[in-house]
């Protein structure tokens, strides 16, 4: 047992969180949390849960129809905050947070969502969407009317997304590693291979040594990092880091210092920080959790890294990161 890192726990009122995504509001960290047909805020510094009531996705077709969803990603445009989200039931689709209203709808056929998040770019916001078992590939999107841009892959089960050398790059864990695209013209860049009959659930963007690189957790519990500018054929820097009882369901990057380490959540219930430039874990595992963690999200509260922690036993933890 190891609780000497959390800081705060506090339980969800809509029981399991399946997603969860943070954004800045007036100088505080916001929140944003998936239950069963239910989007909650968690304002951590005060303590306090609101539900955000949302429109029907499918308003044209189904007003009074239920949004399904679970995974999330948020975004401020014009000073106002938007959330994308969509889940195993439903297609992407983009809500202003505050009012619930629908500012780009689906319909009730779209491709269904397993992963959603905020491209990192200098533009207008811009999210990206995956699917692991409905459809191949991920597309790219905004608030406007223009056509979502396909992404073309096989499944992609995780996302991540990032800014290096002025591009903005996305991230796709699938059946055989991670796949990186452009987003500016929507091309793959590279490409990585993890072990025979794994499935990269989760990824990531960080940096070792002055390299950028792209981290994935794999269904077996493995933490890979691979070089950004490395081959597709090329191993990872080092072997890959081994701790979790089961697969890696949820991950996140920070910089400790100058030092960088991914933080995982697995199906054990178990969280891990690791050490990205040696492959190693950082501490015993940070227990607490009594089901599978479906997500992980670093963010800096009070001047100190942390990481916020949620999954199926319906708490989110708040884990001090500082080593």
């Amino acid at each position: 047992m190891s609780d000497e890192r959390l800081i705060l726990s506090s339980v969800a009122p809509g029981g399991p969180v399946h997603g969860l995504a943070v954004v800045d509001v007036d100088g505080e960290p916001l929140v944003v949390c998936t239950g069963f047909y239910k989007l909650w805020t968690w304002a951590p510094l005060r303590d306090e849960w609101l539900e955000r009531p949302l429109a029907s996705a499918f308003a044209a077709e189904y007003p009074d129809a239920e949004n399904d969803i679970d995974s999330v990603a948020v975004a401020v445009s014009d000073g106002r905050v938007v959330l994308a989200a969509g889940g195993d039931e439903q297609g992407a689709s983009i809500w202003d947070l505050f009012s619930g209203e629908l500012l780009r709808g689906n319909t009730h056929n779209g491709p269904y969502i397993a992963s959603i998040a905020t491209v990192k770019s200098e533009g207008p916001p811009l999210f990206v969407a995956s699917s692991g078992i409905h459809w191949d590939g991920a597309e790219l999107w905004g608030l406007g009317e223009e056509p979502p841009i396909e992404l073309e892959a096989g499944s992609v089960w995780g996302l991540a997304t990032a800014r290096i050398d002025g591009r903005s790059l996305v991230a796709g864990g699938n059946e055989e590693g991670v796949t990186v695209w452009d987003v500016a013209n929507g091309e793959e860049v590279a490409s990585f291979y993890v072990d025979d009959e794994q499935r990269s659930y989760a990824v990531g963007f960080s940096e070792v040594d002055g390299r950028p690189v792209v981290v994935a957790g794999t269904d077996s519990g493995k933490v890979y990092v691979f070089d950004l500018a490395a081959g597709e054929d090329d191993d990872p820097i080092h072997e890959p880091a081994t701790g979790h009882e089961g697969g890696i369901s949820a991950l996140d990057i920070a910089m400790v210092g100058d030092r960088p380490v991914a933080v995982t959540g697995g199906e054990d219930g178990a969280v891990r920080i690791w050490d990205l430039a040696g492959g190693r874990p950082v501490g015993p595992p940070l227990t607490g959790h009594d089901a599978r963690v479906e997500a992980v999200a670093v963010i800096t509260l009070r001047d100190r890294p942390v990481a916020l922690t949620a999954g199926r036993d319906g708490t989110v933890r708040v884990w001090d990161l500082a080593l």
